[in-house]
């Protein structure tokens, strides 16, 4: 049996670790729930090429472990260990860092300030702020997922992932804010000032900032990093330096990209460029939302005219479950 308990330091569920032939011994993380597979349950050993694939608010990196730097990362992560454990420790303000811990899997997070050291390929899901809610993960359920993962003849894909943990569907429910998430998925550089995301839902200032943490999660200015951060991997895919790509997503320069790149991800773009990493956005169009033409182009400050709150039930329609995530973000 598996046992479930709280983080000390933290609300987070923590998983025991498992250790291999003597039974479930219990290891509480501060700020992140795990789980360690049997070792008779072993990912199968294939060749790992670097490989990400970015769409709307969820991505996927497949490669080598690299040598990350602690980061503090804006969407929950997934991560999992195609081969060999690795090692993880955590920040918190009143206990610092914790003790390393060998795992398989993880789930961090949001806003966890964390440092991952792996020997092996790992696959990293970044699941979606508004859409996935890391607390309905049960240890039976990441048990079940990792092992889907597991049984996988290959390095599982962004569909293969996300079907595995069986995201679904969780639509706005304030048609305002769903507009702002639409205009976001379209031109994230484009929002310099949070009034000017208020302005386009019609809100004040302080109560969309509230509104936006209760539907999304997360700050508006956090969640406008991750979808920059999208725009950066999008423009990188398209063949662009990583001076236009900053540009084109709203960061001051290249400089500006880097540093928020390396506290969200913990390498640097042109580190993950000299990788030679895929960085697949083919299957963006599958997640993004359907309804984002029907809303004015125009720049968000403009005066749009605003429906009615109760008007958008499902203004962002999630994916089937294994279709593409994305990955973005904004200035801070």
């Amino acid at each position: 049996m598996v046992s479930l308990g709280a983080s000390p330091a933290s609300d987070v569920l923590a998983l025991p670790e498992r250790t291999v032939g003597s039974g479930v011994a219990p290891m509480p993380c501060a700020g992140s729930a795990m789980v360690r597979p049997d070792g008779t349950e072993r990912f199968q050993k294939v060749p790992v090429s670097p490989r990400i694939a970015v769409g709307a608010a969820r991505a996927l990196y497949t490669g080598p472990g690299l040598d990350l730097a602690p980061h503090l990362n804006v969407a929950t992560t997934l991560a999992v260990a195609l081969d060999h454990d690795f090692t993880l420790r955590t920040w918190s303000p009143t206990r610092r860092w914790s003790a390393w811990q060998p795992l398989s899997a993880a789930v961090i997070p949001s806003q966890t300030l964390h440092h991952l050291r792996a020997q092996g390929p790992m696959l990293f899901l970044y699941l979606d702020p508004l859409r996935d809610r890391a607390e309905a993960f049960t240890p039976q359920h990441m048990q079940a997922a990792c092992s889907r993962l597991r049984a996988l003849p290959r390095v599982p894909t962004l569909a293969d992932a996300c079907t595995a943990l069986g995201l679904g569907q969780a639509p706005v429910a304030d048609a305002r804010i769903g507009r702002v998430l639409e205009q976001l998925e379209a031109a994230p550089e484009r929002f310099a000032r949070l009034q000017d995301a208020a302005a386009l839902a019609c809100l004040s200032p302080s109560r969309f900032r509230a509104r936006f943490q209760g539907q999304v999660g997360m700050p508006f200015r956090r969640y406008r990093l991750w979808r920059r951060m999208a725009r950066v991997l999008q423009c990188l895919a398209a063949g662009a330096s990583l001076t236009d790509a900053a540009h084109a997503a709203g960061f001051a320069s290249s400089a500006h990209l880097s540093t928020a790149f390396k506290r969200m991800f913990g390498l640097t773009p042109s580190a993950l460029v000299a990788l030679g990493a895929v960085i697949d956005c083919s299957e963006d169009a599958l997640s993004l939302p359907r309804q984002a033409a029907t809303w004015p182009a125009a720049a968000p400050s403009a005066a749009p005219r605003c429906p009615p709150a109760a008007a958008a039930g499902g203004v962002r329609p999630a994916a089937p479950p294994g279709a593409a995530a994305g990955a973005g973000g904004g200035r801070r």
